[in-house]
């Protein structure tokens, strides 16, 4: 035990030098592009076509690509408005920085991730008491390291072991079509996991670690312990510091791949089918009387599969998802949700890169919640149900324009209020 306690201490400090080094790192980086594109790069007529809108850097991006470090940079924009005249813009500027170390020829297998962002903005969930919220970037200000690990490949690619700091949303109950929507059960993981037993979310991530086992192409598994931090921008404001506390969160999950691999040849489907669990030991109270007892968790089923292709070797056609989860109603007000959407790539002739995509987020009160309510004489809750349709119009490979339409029935749950209506935009650059 001592060991452990000497070697976790020595592992945060050489990553804490490390993380800040690398938001050092990342932020010069940010400025370097410019600089690069007035000096050597392609002609204007080519800039549309390019991945970056700053360019390659007069070559430099794709040499450092060739060696094994990829940057990427990323501008996302979010300008909300409902019917009550409330108006809601969120931006977030994020820097990633990839490295393959088995490229650069120094280990096999090994790979370093680090990303940094700056974000604020307003909150329109906040504005129309939706549980739903309509983007799914918001949650605070900050200017923050989000993750970092490194990933070891083992055993012929068939096991992972990854270690460092990251979210659990991002891996466990996170949507595969998140970039086709906007509103944040839809576009980024389900909304209720954090609630329930502290889950860590972007950009607050938190120390962990994960083993994944893929033994074939088609079937995997994988298991993470996080920090179950319950105040994360609290208890670590920079992202730098490396912060254990409170009880941890253990998620799992397995899956089921369909069609992993593409062809030019014929037309393929591929499809993803996870099941997956959280669960925290910490203390938690009930949602009616305030009495705390041990441990809650989560179960969750996502499904994704693309139905219809035009064409083959082209991921042009028809994409289905679908979410459910559940976790303790004494526990949790919203303890369950459901989400489904539809996606169709191409729909429009000669506008392939472009997507509609329509989307439905049911989330359900707590009966326990309801049953104390009744009791009491007092009107219980229903559920929300909130739609959404959104266009994501790709006007170069560097610049998609997304305007988007949501639609809130019985928003928070309240049966006695008025529904919302939601519509804006989100604009991405790929810097």
């Amino acid at each position: 035990m001592g060991a452990c306690v000497h070697f976790t201490k020595w592992m945060k400090q050489q990553f804490t030098e490390l993380s800040g080094a690398a938001i050092v790192l990342l932020s010069i980086c940010v400025g370097t592009p410019a600089h690069a594109q007035a000096t050597g790069e392609s002609p204007s007529a080519s800039w549309a076509n390019s991945a970056y809108m700053l360019g390659d850097w007069g070559g430099e991006r794709t040499a450092l690509e060739r060696s094994g470090m990829v940057f990427n940079f990323i501008s996302v924009n979010d300008f909300l408005a409902d019917t009550r005249s409330d108006v809601a813009n969120w931006s977030r500027v994020r820097g990633t920085l990839d490295i393959d170390f088995g490229k650069a020829e120094l280990v096999q297998g090994l790979t370093f991730h680090i990303t940094a962002l700056w974000q604020a903005g307003g909150n329109m969930g906040t504005d129309i008491g939706s549980i739903a919220n309509p983007s799914s970037l918001v949650s605070a200000d900050t200017t923050r390291l989000d993750s970092w690990w490194f990933q070891q490949a083992l055993a012929h690619n068939k096991v992972f072991i990854r270690a460092g700091q990251f979210a659990g949303l991002d891996f466990y109950g996170n949507q595969l079509y998140g970039g086709s929507f906007i509103m944040e059960p839809l576009g980024y993981a389900l909304g209720n996991l954090f609630a329930a037993d502290y889950e860590s979310f972007d950009p607050a991530a938190t120390p962990a670690a994960e083993v994944r086992y893929v033994p074939s192409k088609h079937v995997y598994v994988k298991s993470a312990i996080f920090s179950g931090n319950r105040n994360p921008y609290r208890d670590d404001i920079s992202g730098v510091n490396f912060k254990f506390k409170d009880n941890p969160v253990i998620a799992s999950e397995a899956g089921y791949l369909v069609d992993p691999t593409s062809s030019s040849s014929a037309k393929t489907y591929p499809g993803s089918y996870r099941f997956g669990a959280t669960t925290n030991p910490g203390p938690f109270p009930n949602i009616v009387t305030g009495r705390e007892s041990s441990g809650n968790y989560l179960l969750y089923f996502m499904a994704n599969q693309a139905v219809y292709r035009p064409e083959a070797g082209s991921d042009r056609g028809l994409d289905v998802n679908f979410a459910f989860d559940w976790t303790p109603d004494d526990i949790t007000r919203n303890f369950s949700q459901i989400t489904g959407g539809l996606r169709y790539r191409g729909l429009i002739p000669h506008r392939q890169r472009d997507a509609v995509s329509f989307g439905i987020v049911y989330s359900r009160i707590s009966g326990v919640l309801n049953h104390a309510l009744s009791q009491e004489g007092l009107m219980p809750f229903g559920s929300e149900k909130a739609v959404e349709v959104n266009y994501a119009f790709q006007a170069t490979r560097w610049f998609t324009f997304q305007p988007v339409f949501q639609y809130y029935f019985d928003t928070g749950g309240n049966t006695f209020s008025r529904n919302s209506t939601v519509a804006g935009f989100r604009t991405t650059f790929v810097l």
